[in-house]
């Protein structure tokens, strides 16, 4: 069975049945240039049936014939039913061709054209046309600027293992050396190459592979989103139906950053927020199209359940060795075989060679051996309790010696009672071992890293599998408080409207008061109780410890008088048209470990949630978690334990353990802030959150808000259940 199957289930209901009709329309129009028209009439017919089915007419302006064969001047003359339209016109004459589209009833259109929003405003404009037209007529459009592959016949390989993969990329170019794979012995059910996504997007196709019983695995080459909505529902039909999601997802720059203000806006950069939904929906994510081919495959091939314990298998031991680090350095476990299997190897092998794990057969041992000794080596090798998969790597094209071996894993694998992995690392591959392994149908890989790498994506898919849930919508409830705190605000907030928000929800923060004179700030710190915090409160410098506008362990309310002032001319000097509100006092919150929670609002998925390592540092360490809402608790505790920095709280270097619950409770609330005010919160910093023995308390806070309420529809969809 393949990894995205489920013995659990029964047979898929294609619940995408909408996108079912347009994979099998009751009809095809090809609107536009005739394709294959040199053809003679029969032969020109016959060829588009082979993608289209019985029903094909052709539609072109100046209508007449092709033989017998009639020419449409439009689809509205087309006395049958038609379920498709393939439109191949100018890109100014789709919308015209649409509208006749709409007034003959056909459904849906597949628009081949191109020169569309991929050119600029003026494409743009025509795009926005054709969709406009498509919606006042009720037709779901694919494209523009895509071709006809999602309706191209797969081929069926023969002696194919394991499941098939669907493929949908939002580029032409990179899905076919994908498809490419079947000389490879991989199948693909389906390649949908989505175009530039007027209506008809990536997350449909996503879903509609989650339901498709002849897909068991789903890959994509992704530049991007249109609606978190439908993707969070496309994801997690993946989950329920247990289809791994495998994509390249290009766009990971830094590009999101430059107008970011807090460090929660420069850490989340523009991709991270992606990457965290990815992390709570086991996609496995990959950087390159031949890692993404092999680790599809690898899903698509290796029976679910598969156990992480690898024995590695080659012909020499630097091959041995080599294969053995860079597994190591993906985390996969290699644990030394039985003494009684080692013992019954060395019975084949010469005893100076290694067979504990890696096991290495000399070479010459594949020319000279026979068949049965050589296969009695994968015999027992795959006996040995420690071994659930076996990885065999073929460094380099060695005449006899690798074409004996492929032929012997080829033999070897239809009885094999684990599964058999083999890598082909040589650039030489037009010899009868590489086209036994590819006959076999055995999971092929063209590298050790890759290979390794793949292996990791699947065992770290399981685990992630078992976790897999619904998660509920969070609360959206603005509290009282926080919208009087709210209310008229843009860009950067003051400390007392911050600490106001913040309140609002439940986030803990140190007990603080303004100053506004030298005066009042010996009352205050009196008040507050030494040691206290002072910081200059103005919204036009929101880094205040770069500026020098801080200061930490003032002990009386006398130094406190001379803070106040050397603050406040310490800020005019920073920014001389500066408005100073007064000064922070603040209780300064002893010792625990210091982390970085926040929020942060992708235009597409809506809030995220960040947790990292904090301080002065935070931007220096990297050291963060990423979540788009909705998140639960289970996804706050993921966060905070994929954290290098995680070992600081639970007591390093004689460190009293912190209270991770509490920073959880942070978290969720930091969540709830982020749901209720939506896209108003642009950013916001609790930089540091002081995690201590018992409880955790944010001793600075940075609020950067919208300067206008965004609507709420846009609010609402960002955080739209994916039930």
């Amino acid at each position: 069975m393949a990894a995205g199957a489920s013995a659990s289930l029964d047979p898929l209901t294609q619940l995408r049945s909408d996108l079912d009709q347009f994979f099998h329309p009751d009809g095809v129009a090809l609107v536009g240039a005739i394709p294959m028209q040199h053809l003679p009439p029969d032969a020109l017919v016959e060829s588009q049936r082979e993608r289209w089915g019985e029903r094909v007419y052709f539609v072109n302006a100046r209508g007449g014939s092709i033989g017998e064969v009639p020419v449409y001047p439009s689809v509205t003359e087309i006395p049958d039913r038609v379920g498709l339209a393939v439109i191949s016109v100018g890109p100014r004459q789709v919308a015209g061709a649409l509208d006749q589209c709409g007034r003959k009833g056909i459904p849906y259109a597949l628009i081949f054209t191109a020169g569309f929003s991929e050119v600029g405003a003026e494409g743009a404009a025509l795009e926005t046309e054709i969709a406009e037209v498509g919606r006042r007529h009720g037709i779901r459009l694919f494209g523009p600027n895509t071709n006809t592959n999602a309706f191209e016949r797969m081929p069926d390989i023969e002696g194919r293992l394991g499941g098939k993969i669907g493929l949908v990329t939002q580029s032409g170019h990179q899905g076919r050396p994908i498809v490419q794979g079947t000389l490879f012995g991989i199948g693909f059910s389906r390649w949908v190459p989505t175009g530039n996504e007027v209506d008809l997007e990536v997350a449909d196709f996503i879903e509609y592979f989650a339901y498709d019983d002849d897909t068991a695995v789903i890959a994509g080459y992704l530049e991007g989103f249109r609606n978190g909505a439908s993707l969070r529902r496309a994801l997690q039909a993946a989950n329920d139906q247990r289809k791994p999601v495998v994509v390249i997802k290009v766009g990971s720059t830094a590009a999101g950053q430059r107008s970011a203000v807090s460090h929660t806006g420069h850490l989340t950069g523009s991709d991270a927020v992606v990457d965290g939904l990815f992390k709570q929906h086991g996609v496995v994510r990959v950087r390159d199209l031949d890692e993404l081919l092999e680790t599809a495959a690898l899903f698509a091939k290796l029976p679910a359940g598969t156990g992480e314990n690898v024995c590695l298998y080659s012909i020499s031991g630097g091959s041995g060795t080599l294969m053995a680090e860079v597994a190591e350095a993906a985390g996969i476990v290699t644990p030394p075989l039985s003494e009684r299997t080692q013992e019954q190897l060395h019975e084949l092998l010469p005893a100076y060679l290694t067979v504990a794990n890696p096991v290495d057969n000399g070479g010459a041992f594949m020319v000279y051996a026979p068949p049965e000794r050589r296969r009695r080596v994968l015999e027992l090798v795959a006996a040995d309790p420690a071994v659930d998969v076996i990885v065999i790597g073929i460094t380099g094209a060695l005449g006899v010696m690798t074409d004996n071996f492929g032929r012997d894993i080829r033999d070897f694998i239809a009885a094999s009672p684990k599964p058999v992995i083999a890598t082909w690392n040589s650039f030489k591959v037009d010899e009868a071992g590489f086209g036994e392994l590819v006959a076999g149908g055995v999971p092929l890989f063209r590298s050790f890293r890759n290979c390794f790498g793949a292996l990791r994506a699947y065992f770290d898919y399981q685990r992630a599998a078992a976790r897999f849930r619904h998660r509920v919508p969070i609360d959206m409830s603005l509290p009282a408080g926080a919208a009087d705190a709210l209310a008229g605000a843009g860009g950067v907030v003051d400390a007392e409207r911050t600490a106001g928000v913040l309140q609002a929800f439940g986030i803990p923060i140190a007990r603080q008061l303004i100053a506004r004179s030298e005066a009042e700030a010996a009352t205050a710190a009196a008040e507050l109780g030494p040691p206290v915090v002072m910081k200059a409160a103005t919204t036009r410098v929101a880094h205040k410890s770069d500026a020098g506008l801080v200061r930490l362990g003032v002990e009386s309310p006398e130094r406190a008088r001379s803070v106040y002032a050397e603050l406040l001319a310490a800020a005019h000097r920073a920014d001389p048209a500066a408005r100073v509100d007064g000064i922070l006092l603040q209780q300064q919150v002893q010792g625990g470990t210091e982390m970085i929670v926040g929020v942060t609002h992708d235009p597409v998925l809506g809030p995220a949630v960040l947790v990292g390592t904090g301080g002065v540092f935070a931007e220096v360490l990297q050291d963060v978690a990423v979540r788009p809402l909705p998140i639960d608790r289970d996804d706050a505790m993921e966060m905070v334990r994929g954290l290098r920095g995680a070992a600081l709280l639970e007591g390093a270097r004689g460190r009293a353990p912190a209270d991770v619950d509490a920073l959880v409770g942070v978290i969720m609330a930091v969540g709830r802030l982020a749901a209720a005010c939506g896209p108003r919160i642009r950013e916001l910093d609790l930089n540091p959150v002081i995690v201590g023995e018992h409880g955790a308390v944010a001793v600075d806070a940075l609020l950067v808000t919208t300067p206008a309420p965004a609507e709420k529809a846009v609010e609402t969809a960002a955080l739209e259940s994916p039930a």
